[in-house]
């Protein structure tokens, strides 16, 4: 999986995703990747899963796992492009009724602009 770090505005973070997140080492990068950013502080991010090929349990359960570190660190993370079967699983296991999704990473971007969460640092 590959990960590709932007910054939309100051204190907005896109991460796009690409390949499969799945159990394994996918999910461990995913794990860095956040260790960074909220080593960082950053705690506004997208996550753009536009290029994301599949993504099983251990995928959503890291997806949540990062929304939990971000929201007890007083961010938020929104979802971009989660079409298809990336959908399905969401909803499948119920993660759309607390997982904000956009369709695009600039729409959930911009939401996090017009959120109360408060900028990091």
């Amino acid at each position: 999986m590959q990960i590709v770090k932007k910054e939309f505005r100051p204190g907005i973070l896109i991460l796009e995703l690409a390949g499969p997140l799945q159990i394994g080492v996918e999910c461990k990068q995913l794990e860095l990747a956040f260790d960074q950013l909220l080593r960082d502080g950053h705690t506004r991010v997208v996550l753009d899963l536009t290029r994301l090929t599949k993504l099983d349990s251990a995928g959503l359960g890291k997806i949540v796992n990062c929304f939990s570190r971000l929201k007890t660190a007083g961010g938020a993370l929104r979802l971009a492009g989660t079409t298809g079967m990336i959908d399905g699983v969401m909803k499948l296991a119920h993660a759309d009724r607390f997982l904000k999704a956009y369709p695009t990473s600039r729409e959930a971007a911009e939401s996090l602009s017009d959120s109360s969460a408060s900028p990091a640092g």
